[in-house]
């Protein structure tokens, strides 16, 4: 990978698009308005068929601070962001999905914060819903005041969930606090945090599991950051917009037979990885009837994709075990510290 960064940028704004033309100019415009400016954007393509390469070198060419990896196909959201983990050298890395809209000044917020305390390993401010209901709003679409996430909440049954996700705004996450984690739609992360808890792989580091290949991992770095004592803050007064593709809350059982898989797979390796032994105990009733519910559900509906993540489970169930051992050997955080964040 001879693709070089920027050496002297502070952040490095990290995007992974997949036939994400759509979604293009409404980001990148609101990535390039910035008032924080120490900044380089790298585009991570999985090997897109429409028009966003293509798009994003016509409009945005007269940018030296943006740089493009394209992949020959699609490596996933996890395997593609760890591609630009490994290759930058900033110190601060701004991970955010192409249907994203930052506010003028989200990322000054959000390195002001980072200032503030050495410990805080990520951050991210209130995201907020955008729909796109005709073809005249395509292009801008339409902000609402519907909390998309105020961060990851952990339940006792070992879910998370956007915190606040499908509420009216109405002021109720304004204030600055510390989260389980947050949302990997957008979510600035500390180089230094991130190489603490990388595992080892084949060839050089994970920062998000390449396994997990979609859905989870921001979930999975969130609970290492945690083991290891880094702190992720949400900071109320940065605010950005998201598109979001998956299923609503209210419908999130009811999601695309391909985000199950994922979503389900992912979940129960990231409990082999990152649960404490006596947090999963004490919890284990919670734990057991969500996963009966999520399984019963797919043996009703969607019966293959059960069978295909618990043999896609299994088959890497000893390595999962590898990590646990990697991560739990290297944990810092006591099990009651991360008890707390258990709801």
């Amino acid at each position: 990978m001879k693709l070089k960064i920027r050496k002297t940028a502070k952040v490095l704004i990290q995007i992974v698009t997949w036939n994400s033309h759509f979604f293009m100019e409404n980001c990148l415009d609101s990535v390039f308005a910035q008032t924080y400016k120490d900044f380089s954007v790298l585009i991570i393509d999985n090997a897109s068929t429409d028009k966003t390469i293509e798009f994003i070198r016509k409009k945005y060419s007269s940018f030296e601070n943006l740089f493009i990896l394209k992949n020959v196909q699609n490596l996933g959201f996890a395997p593609a962001h760890n591609q630009g983990f490994n290759i930058s050298q900033s110190d601060f890395i701004l991970v955010m999905n192409p249907d994203i809209v930052l506010q003028p000044d989200f990322l000054e917020k959000l390195m002001t914060t980072m200032k503030t305390n050495r410990r805080i390993g990520s951050c991210s401010g209130k995201l907020l819903k955008m729909k796109f209901n005709n073809s005249e709003t395509k292009v801008k679409g339409i902000k609402t005041e519907i909390i998309d996430s105020t961060g990851l909440l952990i339940r006792k049954s070992g879910q998370a969930i956007d915190r606040g996700e499908g509420e009216e705004d109405r002021g109720q996450y304004d204030k600055v606090n510390d989260v389980f984690g947050l949302s990997g739609a957008c979510v600035l992360y500390r180089r230094k945090a991130l190489e603490d808890v990388k595992i080892p792989a084949s060839k050089g580091y994970e920062y998000f599991d390449n396994d997990f290949f979609a859905y989870k991992e921001d979930v999975d770095l969130a609970w290492r950051l945690n083991l290891r004592n880094w702190r992720n803050v949400y900071v109320s007064g940065a605010m950005a917009y998201h598109f979001r593709a998956g299923a609503p809350k209210s419908k999130r059982f009811c999601q695309s037979p391909l985000i199950n898989f994922y979503s389900f797979r992912n979940h129960l390796w990231m409990l082999i990885k990152d649960i404490h032994s006596p947090i999963f105990w004490k919890n284990i009733g919670r734990i057991f009837l969500y996963l009966s519910l999520k399984k019963t559900y797919l043996f009703f509906t969607q019966p293959r994709i059960l069978f295909q993540s618990g043999f896609s489970f299994w088959k890497k169930f000893f390595k999962m075990i590898h990590k646990r051992r990697y991560i739990m050997r290297k944990a810092k955080a006591r099990p009651e510290k991360i008890n707390k964040w258990f709801v």
